[in-house]
């Protein structure tokens, strides 16, 4: 929870500040011949990130018309942890699992979509840093696991697995948490949607190769309404401030 806190916070205060001076840049006329070694029209990369509710993986493929536009085609999958959501042990028994008390379901996202990135700042012919504003969007699916318990039988004097009840489980008989995947068959799929907008900063030293991070803002919403746990309204907006590691290659045009 702290370190999700710290990361919420440096989201909310590094964004605007990046977002300013790539404003700024927009002001200063340029020099094409002064920035580029080389035109590409291609690039694909994998995406490693971490949010606020979690992390996750995914691609971006997508082509360069020119010095200042890419239009791109990206599929990710991550997971959501709610706020509320406290991993914890049951310290009265031995050799049981961790459990996230009141957890109805675990939560994923898997999206897809259309995204464009304009140039802001063009990287220099010696190296440095090349800056762009993408934004992207398009149809998403939550998915929810739904949460299975180790509880007590008080009629047996056994421990079963079950699919966590918050109205018939409590602190007093549950032993502690099931495997992940024990709910798998009972899976639900909301369809939905999502967007994001952020910044995104080149360094690679190659014109043919991406290495680059990207800092920014991203929402989903999917219906019906996933209550991700007990006693607490389902979310109907998913907002998180994010930062993803990219990496990957471009297709020059005079190669």
């Amino acid at each position: 929870m702290r370190k999700t806190g710290i990361f919420r916070r440096l989201c909310q205060k590094a964004l605007p500040t990046l977002l300013l001076a790539a404003a700024c840049m927009l002001s200063f006329a340029q020099n094409v011949g002064e920035y580029y070694h080389d035109v590409t029209d291609k690039e694909w990369n994998l995406q490693v990130f971490a949010h606020t509710a979690g992390f996750g993986v995914g691609f971006q493929h997508g082509r360069t018309p020119d010095l200042f536009n890419k239009h791109f085609w990206e599929v990710q999958f991550m997971t959501n942890k709610h706020p509320k959501s406290v991993r914890s042990i049951n310290a009265f028994y031995e050799n049981v699992r961790p459990i996230r008390y009141g957890q109805l379901y675990t939560l994923f996202f898997l999206q897809g979509g259309y995204g464009y990135q304009r140039t802001l700042h063009l990287k220099p012919y010696w190296g440095g840093v090349q800056i762009r504003y993408s934004l992207s969007a398009g149809p998403a699916i939550g998915i929810g696991i739904p949460n299975y318990v180790e509880v007590l039988n008080y009629n047996t004097g056994f421990a079963e697995i079950v699919r966590y009840d918050p109205e018939k489980h409590n602190l007093n008989n549950i032993l502690g948490g099931a495997r992940l995947f024990s709910g798998i068959m009972e899976t639900i799929f909301r369809p939905g949607f999502y967007a994001k907008t952020g910044l995104v900063f080149d360094f690679a030293k190659s014109d043919y190769k991406l290495n680059a991070l990207e800092v920014g803002l991203q929402v989903q919403m999917v219906f019906p309404f996933i209550q991700q746990m007990a006693f607490n309204p389902a979310k109907k907006v998913y907002l998180t401030g994010y930062l993803t590691y990219n990496f990957g290659k471009k297709k020059g045009r005079n190669r």
